[in-house]
């Protein structure tokens, strides 16, 4: 950290970008939760997580990055230079202009206080719970980050509010008067620091210990497994029907899965004070936004060529088909659209539902940075 700027190298992780910042004086970011993931893909892809509602997403605090282009030569890319291609990696820059080795962000100081809590339902209570949680988006401060897992096991609330415990249960009263008592709740009073640490599900090591964040051992990451994601962006309040789908699907159970859940993220707030033409993420005004998953395998070393899961796909497939024939269905405004860092290679077209009306811009930019498609995968911008 640099005055008010973070010089952030593009093969970090997330837990240890935290830590980092923290140690440096109590810095941090707007990033997400899970301490394995990169920072490169996760910023280049937009960047959501449970600070978002309040700071918007990390893309959108991104200054400057250095990039490696098509030709070998490393260039900047900023609102000032280059700046078709600082449009294009804020938001699609994953695998299609060039090689990102650092980024510039602009870190922010945490509240003194933050209060991370969990609150759990048991699955039949799935239609009143949820049908609260979705009107509550409107009504929610944008001190609270929150997203609803909904499983086999039932529905989890969990989230990260800027503020005492006492804040937080005033913030977040609306809801929980609208709802069951739950079977369940656990609301600490800590730093950000700390919350950060406990929804990063981290195993080894002593318990609580924020060097955790950083991996290396006996720290390592909880939730290393074989995963098929996919994902709906919902454009306002979810209907009954989709409400009921959500029901219906959390509480079966594949067999051979070793987690199957649907994440149900509110956003709003920060997110929608960027105009959407500011960077290549389109997704601002997003109401709701689902991420379907399965996980088989879990393993603290997995080895590769894992056969599939065949039951967790069709899981994953007809449940997912279902989701899409509601979205048509029960009136939801808008073309179908998918948030690109939970990448799915079986999206319905998918250049639409992931980049919308920056397609234009992002062929025009990919023209001009890597005419012979250097850079390419099977959802890379194309030529």
């Amino acid at each position: 950290v640099n005055g008010s700027k973070a010089k952030v190298g593009a093969g970090i992780r997330l837990g240890k970008l935290y830590l980092d910042l923290f140690n440096q004086g109590g810095w941090t970011i707007n990033a997400g939760t899970c301490p394995s993931v990169g920072i490169g893909g996760h910023a280049l892809g937009g960047g959501f997580g449970l600070l978002s509602r309040k700071y918007g997403l990390l893309a959108d605090r991104i200054v400057e990055m250095e990039v490696v282009n098509a030709k070998g030569e490393v260039i900047k890319a900023s609102a000032t230079t280059n700046a078709d291609l600082f449009y294009s990696l804020r938001g699609a820059g994953g695998g299609s202009f060039g090689v990102v080795t650092s980024f510039t962000i602009l870190p922010f100081k945490a509240a003194t206080k933050a209060t991370s809590f969990s609150y759990e339902w048991k699955i039949k209570d799935h239609a009143t719970v949820l049908k609260a949680y979705t009107n509550y988006q409107s009504k929610a401060s944008r001190d609270m980050g929150v997203e609803m897992n909904v499983g086999p096991s039932g529905l989890e609330l969990y989230g990260i509010f800027q503020g005492t415990k006492a804040q937080q249960a005033a913030a977040l009263a609306p809801f929980l008067n609208a709802v069951p008592k739950p079977v369940n709740n656990d609301v600490r009073e800590g730093r950000q620091i700390d919350a950060q640490l406990r929804f990063a599900f981290i195993e080894g090591g002593k318990e609580g210990d924020i060097n955790g964040l950083s991996l290396k051992s006996p720290f390592r990451a909880g939730d290393s497994h074989y995963t098929k994601g996919k994902s709906i962006v919902y454009p306002s309040a979810l209907k009954d029907s989709t409400i009921a789908l959500l029901g219906k699907w959390g509480a079966k159970k594949p067999s051979g899965a070793t987690a199957n859940y649907i994440i149900v993220d509110l956003w709003g707030g920060a997110v929608q004070d960027t105009a959407v033409d500011t960077t290549s993420f389109i997704h601002r005004n997003a109401h709701t936004v689902f991420e379907f998953v399965v996980e088989w395998d879990q393993s603290a070393k997995p080895k590769p060529g894992k056969a599939d899961c065949k039951d967790c796909l069709k899981w994953m497939n007809d449940m997912y088909a279902e989701f899409l024939a509601d979205f048509k269905s029960a009136g939801y405004a808008g073309p179908l659209r998918g948030y690109q860092n939970y990448i799915d290679i079986d999206i319905p077209n998918w250049m639409d539902a992931y980049y919308g009306s920056a397609m234009p811009r992002l062929k025009k930019t990919k023209a001009a940075f890597d005419p012979t498609n250097v850079f390419r995968f099977p959802q890379s911008i194309p030529l």
